[in-house]
């Protein structure tokens, strides 16, 4: 009976066979006969990632041995449950059941893909306690923890004890030596081996195109007696990493066979390299595709704005996971196109699929430029428990999508409810009472800051400066300028500068600002002239604003927003002959306007105008109501606008 079960496990590929074989050893009672056969249920569960199934027929056994919860926890490690795989074996423990080499050796892998040094340490205590010191798949566990872990002298120092080395040990020394950047201990190791196989070669290879030197690494790759993917896959990323995309088609087109992974390692490559073309060409040349190469072209074509091309992509997918989503979600958002994210997220909820920690950010960084709180609040409603505001990222995206919503009551209470706060969490908060001109407010917090031992970086700094600027507290500006570059040794970039300019400006201080200006450490560009033209419309200073626009048309020659400002200042100052030759320069500079645009949120829906635009669907209603607000102004004499003169 035994030996019929064992037949039919032995050739169990899927779950519902393995199921149906379980469901008849529980019906004839025959299921706890053999521990054998629990043991193979138990890993066939695990390997087939039902490890919900190995753990409930684990929980139903009397008293399972070693053999049994080795299996359980090699079934968790292999599923990447690391912390799930080391409580049952503290669990194991504390039944004082002693565990097999096999149990440690998986352990010691757990700890080791999750960077667990003092943990493995621990463990490694009980491998030397239980006698497993002469194991090699013990030491070759342990070699991997303590390289993985940066302690590559402390990994060469076991190997040095082991009595017995096989060729996983050399691999695993080697393999350690070059991820910790010691690729000439590791080839002195390389040539002492008294055999190689193919991965030993794999990892030297590996090592060299680390450090980027692929002429070693060609001269090794070609005297390798065999090749696998594996090493053909180095040799292609290595030279794709360093940009020789010439020599990866070559080492592309030499090899006997290609699987998915060598396919997408070109594609990845050309589409970092801005290779766009040839990436589709080859995409279009798979024999098959996986969700990996669709996602790395429609993530090539998102980089450079390609967003028509990712659309179109996007939509012939055979099957759309959360990364594809999020991909074209955040492309759309990234690339000014906010708007067309939403809308992708109202398709995105009719799938079903639940989103995770990125895919919620992207989201609120898209209401967050959009402004639209009510879609912000139910996206908030919807996928983010009250738990989550321990994650100080997502508390802190929370906090910034609120503000720019114009909610700033709503994004103080995400903050004053985030668990912890780091400087990135404060920094966004002191930036957000800054954009709502709650200057006191802002500095309050950046004192409290202070006060719990957070050191500011240079993006704090804008924000107090920025708060201290849009409410004209000049002297705290100033002394948080000084304070930032003798207290914290941080040097001003251009725009702390154009804090420093825009303060002093509002405040009437134009002869300062632009003192401040000269005085610069490096080369003021467009955003400090910009806050200087912009301070004196405020003040109607013709003599600065000439000074500052003359440097941003050579800046920026294209950004019509400047001519219009000086068109403005001097419309101010009624200097309509100056007027006139502003409209001049736009004409023979050929400076084109931009299309201006706005948004507004209606239960839920997003509605986007931009100038001239009739697309609408009731474009004539809402200009039948403007035509009617137009007309009453002019009745009751509003000139508001009389002092533009570019429109």
């Amino acid at each position: 009976m035994n030996r019929s079960v064992t037949s039919l496990l032995h050739t169990c590929k899927t779950l519902s066979s393995l199921k149906s074989i379980h469901a008849s050893l529980l019906i004839d009672g025959s299921i706890s006969s053999s521990d054998i056969i629990l043991n193979k249920i138990i890993r066939i569960y695990a390997r087939l990632g039902a490890i919900d199934h190995a753990r409930k027929l684990f929980d139903e056994i009397p008293q399972p041995n070693a053999f049994l919860w080795t299996a359980l926890i090699h079934g968790h490690v292999e599923n990447r449950l690391y912390d799930d795989a080391f409580a049952l074996f503290r669990l194991m423990q504390s039944q004082s059941i002693p565990p097999l080499n096999f149990t440690l050796s998986s352990l010691l892998k757990a700890l080791a893909r999750q960077l667990r040094l003092r943990d493995g340490e621990s463990v490694y205590a009980l491998v030397l306690k239980s006698g497993f010191d002469s194991d090699p798949t013990v030491n070759n566990s342990v070699l991997d923890l303590y390289s993985r872990c940066g302690e590559v002298d402390i990994a060469r120092q076991v190997f040095d004890r082991m009595c017995l080395k096989d060729v996983v040990s050399w691999n695993s020394m080697i393999s350690g030596y070059c991820n910790n950047g010691k690729v000439d201990v590791a080839r002195e190791l390389f040539d002492e081996m008294p055999e190689r196989n193919v991965v030993s070669w794999t990892a030297m290879i590996c090592g060299y195109v680390k450090v980027n030197n692929m002429e070693v690494a060609r001269a090794l790759f070609d005297r390798m007696p065999v090749r696998d993917l594996a090493s053909w896959n180095v040799m292609i990323s290595g030279y794709l990493d360093v940009g020789d995309i010439a020599s990866a088609f070559r080492v592309f087109e030499e090899m006997p066979k290609h699987d998915i992974g060598s396919w997408n390692a070109m594609i990845s490559g050309l589409c970092k390299a801005g290779e766009l073309n040839s990436a589709r060409d080859l995409f279009n040349r798979m024999p098959e595709r996986n969700a990996t190469s669709w996602i790395m072209m429609l993530d090539g074509y998102i980089k450079i704005g390609d967003i028509e091309n990712a659309r179109c992509l996007f939509d012939h997918m055979p099957e759309r996971n959360l990364v594809s989503w999020s991909a074209m979600i955040s492309g759309y958002a990234k690339h000014g196109q906010p708007s067309h994210a939403l809308k992708l997220f109202e398709h995105f909820k009719e799938t079903g699929i639940e989103p995770d920690e990125t895919f919620i950010l992207v989201i609120a960084s898209t209401c967050a430029q959009l402004g639209v709180l009510g879609s912000a609040e139910g996206i908030f409603r919807e996928y983010v428990e009250h738990a989550q505001l321990y994650n100080p990222r997502l508390a802190t995206s929370l906090i910034d999508m609120y503000a720019k919503c114009g909610s700033v009551e709503k994004a103080f209470q995400t903050f004053q409810e985030a668990n912890t706060k780091d400087l990135v969490c404060y920094s966004t908060m002191i930036t957000a009472f800054a954009n709502h001109g709650m200057g006191q407010e802002a500095i309050a917090l950046f004192d409290e800051m202070l006060r719990a031992d957070i050191k500011p970086d240079g993006v704090a700094f804008i924000g107090v400066l920025s708060a201290c600027s849009h409410v004209g507290l000049v002297d705290e500006g100033k002394r948080f300028f000084e304070l930032m570059i003798e207290d914290f040794g941080i040097q001003p970039s251009e725009r702390h500068y154009a804090c420093m300019v825009s303060l002093l400006g509002r405040a009437g201080f134009l002869e300062e600002a632009h003192k401040v200006i000269c005085n610069m450490a490096i080369k003021p560009h467009s955003s400090v002239w910009g806050a200087l033209l912009a301070t004196c419309r405020v003040h109607c200073n013709v003599e600065l604003a000439e000074i500052a626009a003359g440097h941003l048309f050579e800046t920026e020659p294209d950004n019509s927003g400047n001519y219009i400002l000086l068109s403005n200042i001097y419309a101010d100052a009624k200097r309509w002959d100056d007027v006139a030759k502003v409209r001049a320069m736009i004409r023979e500079s050929r400076v084109r306007k931009n299309r201006g645009s706005s948004w507004m949120e209606l239960d839920f829906v997003v509605h986007e105008f931009v100038m001239g635009d009739m697309s609408h669907k009731d474009f004539n209603k809402i200009y039948a109501v403007l035509h009617l607000l137009f007309e009453d102004m002019n009745v009751s004499g509003d000139a508001i606008y009389s002092n533009f003169i570019i429109e």
